[in-house]
């Protein structure tokens, strides 16, 4: 026996015999679905179900019929109809549904099969109760699943499962997005498991219910929160005091140093001197700590010091703690030093443990009587005495910072006892040129090693910070590297900043006093630099600098290689100008100089910077990033007014849909526009924004003429946006008060705007005289002010107005006068040809009004020619639909099916971003791709066709296609007659007879007065007729 297997979630699927049915119409498929869940029904339920809206005897004779079908497509045994009043699914047949794994034990398994809703996508037109039904079990079937899955992960937790149970948790919580107990489940798991995880948790949950419900969790979840929020806080804090972190990466730089190493312990290292050099913070006292940890030093001393800047000037200040570790070892090994090399170590460091003799005496030492060499050599010698008992390493923590007798000391030491001591030392690399002269006399000594301790790199951010919270998101690893520039100090701070639940951006006491210390220590010019450059979200260039610092440019040069020097800034070529720009080495530093600035000063700067990038604009670099950017400042400086004029003239120049037959192409708005469907998505927001502002201003009582002037500009944006939408009324509303006070103001460049888009609005709704009223108008305004191009358009609309009215020569003559005032033009200018392109489209629209078909697929064809095969523009889509349309009509096929293909491969461009007029176009492809299909013997793509077509009229009253659907109708209900595939197919949408469409696409296309498509109606009919 044959079997049926169904797929009811998700995306509803019947198998008969393993082979994919397609059914004919969606009431059949929803009565199987009805049965495969129920099992049997009665008849008068089932009609009720699915034809409620029908009489009693239609209803029960369209069930009838239904089930005669559904035994045709499968098999006689699939329905049990032996009992008049009820109706019942064989079981036998019925192999599979997956509704038998709706168990406790077999959740996990009817999730994984069944991921989506039931009947998922589905759809059934005109059956209401239906609707109900499914609803009603979609909600039955969730709800059982939530709580089929709840017991297993009890059973998961009890069985201590953790991993699995937050694996079923996590989809616990997708399934029921606001279930508080499995947030907190899950929380304690992840809790147990010290992941940091939890609070990500939390803040997910408390974020989605302050979104969609403006609620807080319950109370019970805060206090969950809060309790580990507390432990993790501390944990961190003594973690850190314990170990300082974990050791991460750093294996080339550690292998160098134990070779160094090893030569020193085994082979006496050549040289004497390692230096580390990097940014602070970048991790070289951590590589020095992690190689001691790494390697035996119980035979070696290791004598400590740290530098400090505020001792820079004090002789010897470095060495005080390296003397008081050596005085300590030698009194350990019992080594007895003269009498005078302890009272000049006493004297040059009193804090040192010198003998029992000298301690009971008052030291009063003649410093006349020691010269500085002897001071030295005696330092030197006590040294060696030291180094003589072990190997001695010394350590020097940030060396820049040594003074000059200092370093001299270390030179002599290395010198005279390098086999035996060995020095390690750090610095900053923004130092390493004021240690330049002194480091020379190693390195010409052949005592010195350099190295460079670089900071991690994206892929080590991501592989740190993932080691330290598992659970942490790409996006914020991303973040991370952003934010620290890969710099280690700065990176573990961030770590130990998400890890307590706070926002990264505002930055640690012991990471601000960090960058306190590196932004501090810079001249008053590099300070003024640094805020200057802080107020750039992303780089800075060097002539922007030059500009609002007004500093000299010798000076500016000296400052920039200043904070390169200190590893502040970093300097990069502009691909685009080619000239210097500068950026923060990472957003840490950038932010804290940010936050550094009193407010009115950040205003200040905000305003140079807009002031200096407009005047950029009036020296023509002009483009979209220029407008965002001088917008970025002024709302930063809070300058109302200047918000709303840049606000504006971004959204007229780039987010504001042209009309889509005539686009005025600019270099704002080029035919092709790569971010054409950004650009569309983002009109609403801009327009919103403007309204904003207007209100603001309004309210502060400003200056009413140029308040004015930004209420016309809104209105005209925003009229011609619902215009573009199909919202006539509400457009023209719109452009009317915008005219009004146009007028008053006399603002010429917004009446002639106001005018074009009340002739749109009448291209759009067919009339004639709205068009030729305004067309007059707008041609009087050009006459006046001598306006060429606005000419040419005005002589065309008046041509369309003459060729709605059946005036077809005077239209062609309005045409021609247009197109060679165009062609002038364009001599000049190259952004014209899409408007000669769309008058050779409307003479083309002529010669189909005439019939000659030939002509008009010619004028169509070289539309798009002019145009640009490529450019993403709803006018080039329309030039296609308009030759595919025309190409059928001539039953040329090929050419029409490849016009309509580049029409549909043009619209991916536009996603859902399509005005009226171009819907209203893909109307008219989606019912010749319908007719195309269907003569070709494929109804089922036919339907599909057909479907998105009728889709248009739902949301728009548009005469024209409603009579073209009529005349769709009308053909394929008369071959519904000659082909059983067609008409089995076709039934349920077409119930009238063919002569009622024909009558009706008739009415529209005469009331119309469009004789061709009366023509094409009639030749339709007779050809029909013929064939009977």
């Amino acid at each position: 026996m044959a079997k049926l297997r169904a797929v009811l979630f998700e995306k509803p699927t019947v198998y008969w015999n393993d082979q994919k049915m397609i059914f004919p119409f969606a009431k059949m498929e929803a009565l199987l679905y009805y049965l495969l869940i129920t099992g049997e029904a009665t008849r008068e339920e089932l009609a009720a179900l699915l034809w409620g809206d029908m009489g009693d005897h239609a209803a029960k004779r369209n069930l009838r019929n239904t089930v005669y079908m559904l035994k045709k497509m499968f098999s006689v045994d699939l329905l049990i109809t032996s009992s008049r009043a009820k109706i019942a699914l064989n079981p036998d047949i019925v192999t599979e549904t997956n509704l038998e794994l709706m168990t406790v034990t077999d959740i996990v398994s009817f999730l994984k099969k069944n991921p989506g809703e039931f009947l998922g996508g589905f759809y059934c037109k005109d059956a209401a109760s239906f609707d109900e039904w499914v609803t009603e079990k979609r909600e039955q079937f969730r709800m059982d699943s939530i709580n089929h899955l709840t017991k297993y992960i009890i059973k998961l937790i009890n069985q201590k499962e953790y991993m699995l149970a937050k694996k079923y948790l996590k989809q616990l919580i997708g399934m029921d997005a606001y279930n508080e107990s499995a947030y907190r489940v899950l929380m304690k798991i992840y809790e147990k498991e010290d992941s940091y995880k939890a609070m990500e948790i939390y803040q997910d949950l408390e974020r989605k219910m302050a979104q969609d419900l403006s609620l807080l969790p319950s109370p019970k979840t805060q206090e969950l929160y809060r309790r580990i929020k507390n432990r993790k806080s501390s944990r961190t804090i003594e973690e850190g005091a314990v170990s300082n972190q974990k050791f991460f990466g750093r294996e080339k730089e550690l292998l160098q140093l134990r070779l160094w190493m090893d030569d020193f312990y085994h082979k006496g290292h050549s040289k004497q001197m390692i230096l580390l050099q990097g940014d602070q913070g970048v991790g070289k006292s951590a590589i020095v700590e992690q190689l001691f940890a790494s390697i035996p030093i119980k035979h070696s001393n290791i004598f400590r010091t740290q530098c400090y800047q505020a001792e820079y000037e004090y002789l010897y200040k470095a060495w005080n703690n390296i003397f008081l570790q050596v005085m300590s070892c030698l009194m350990q090994a019992d080594i007895h030093l003269p009498l005078l090399w302890q009272q000049v170590i006493a004297y040059v460091f009193p804090t040192t443990k010198i003998s029992e003799t000298l301690l009971h005496k008052e030291i009063t030492v003649d410093a006349y009587k020691f010269s500085a060499t002897m001071v030295e050599e005696i330092m030197c010698e006590v040294l060696g005495k030291a180094a003589h008992l072990k190997k001695t390493i010394l350590v020097i923590e940030d060396i820049h910072w040594m003074d000059k007798q200092g370093w001299l000391l270390l030179w002599q030491v290395l010198r005279i006892h390098g086999k035996h001591i060995l020095c390690i030392a750090t610095c900053h690399a923004e130092y390493l040129q004021q240690i330049d002269k002194t480091t020379e006399e190693f390195e010409r000594s052949n005592m010195l090693e350099h190295l460079e301790i670089g900071r991690f790199s994206a892929h080590d951010v991501r592989k740190l910070s993932a080691s330290r919270l598992p659970d942490i998101s790409k996006e914020m690893q991303s973040r991370l590297y952003d934010y620290t520039g890969g710099n280690a100090l700065f990176l573990i701070e961030c770590l130990n900043l998400i890890a307590a639940g706070r926002d990264i951006s505002h930055g640690s006491i012991r990471l601000n006093s960090v960058l306190k210390e590196r932004t501090g220590n810079v001249s008053d010019n590099a300070r003024k630099i640094l805020e200057i450059a802080s107020v750039f979200f992303s780089n800075v260039n060097y002539v922007v600098l030059q500009a609002i610092s007004q500093i000299n440019e010798f000076d500016l040069v000296e400052v920039l290689e200043e904070l390169q020097q200190k590893q502040l800034l970093m300097e990069e070529l502009e691909a685009d100008r080619g000239g210097a720009a500068y950026k923060f080495y990472n957003l840490q530093i950038r932010n804290y100089v940010y936050n550094q600035m009193s407010t009115i000063r950040q205003r200040m700067f905000h305003k140079q910077a807009a002031s200096y990038l407009e005047q950029q604009l009036q020296d023509g670099m002009q483009s979209k990033d220029v407008y965002e950017h001088i917008l970025y400042h002024y709302t930063n400086a809070d300058e109302k007014l200047k918000m709303l004029d840049y606000t504006i003239k971004l959204t007229e120049k780039y987010f504001c849909p042209q009309y889509e037959m005539f686009p005025e192409l600019n270099r704002y708005y080029p035919t092709g526009y790569v971010d054409f469907r950004e650009s569309r998505s983002q009109i609403t927001i801009y327009l919103e924004k403007i309204k904003e502002l207007l209100d603001v201003l309004v309210h502060s009582k400003m200056a009413n003429k140029r308040l004015d002037a930004y209420k016309v500009a809104y209105w005209e944006m925003s009229g011609r946006y619902h215009i573009w939408r199909g919202e006539h009324l509400l457009g023209l509303k719109l452009i009317h008060q915008m005219l009004r006070l146009a007028s008053v103001q006399k603002l010429r460049e917004y009446q002639i705007k106001g005018y074009q888009q009340i002739i749109y609005c009448g291209i759009q709704t067919r009339r004639a005289y709205l068009i030729r009223e305004f067309a007059l108008k707008l041609l009087h305004l050009t006459e006046h002010d001598e306006l060429p191009d606005k000419k040419a358009t005005a002589l065309r609309f008046l041509g369309i107005a003459c060729a709605l009215k059946g005036q077809y020569q005077e239209a062609e003559n309005y045409y021609r006068q247009s197109l060679a005032l165009f062609k002038k033009l364009t001599a000049r200018n190259r952004f014209y040809a899409f408007t000669i392109a769309a008058a050779q489209n409307y003479i083309g629209d002529l010669r189909r009004e005439n019939s000659d078909y030939q002509a008009a697929l010619h004028h169509y064809e070289q539309a798009v020619r002019i145009a640009g095969r490529k450019n993403i523009s709803e006018g080039v889509a329309l030039f296609y639909i308009n030759a595919g349309y025309t190409a059928f009509q001539i039953n040329n096929y090929v050419k029409a099916i490849a016009y309509l293909k580049e029409a549909l491969s043009v619209a991916e461009g536009f996603g859902d971003q399509k005005g009226y007029w171009c819907l209203r176009g893909y109307c008219t492809l989606n019912c010749v791709l319908a007719l195309i299909a269907v003569r070709q013997n494929r109804p089922y793509e036919a339907r599909i066709y057909f479907e998105q077509a009728k889709d248009f009229l739902k949301k728009y009253n548009d005469q024209y296609q409603n009579g073209l659907i009529f005349r769709t109708q009308a053909e394929i209900k008369l071959l519904m007659k000659e082909d059983a595939k067609v008409a089995e197919v076709f039934e349920e949408d077409l119930p009238l007879p063919a002569v009622a469409y024909y009558q009706q696409a008739r009415k529209v296309f005469d009331k119309m007065g469009m004789a061709v498509e009366l023509k094409s109606l009639e030749d339709m009919m007779s050809e029909y007729n013929c064939k009977r």
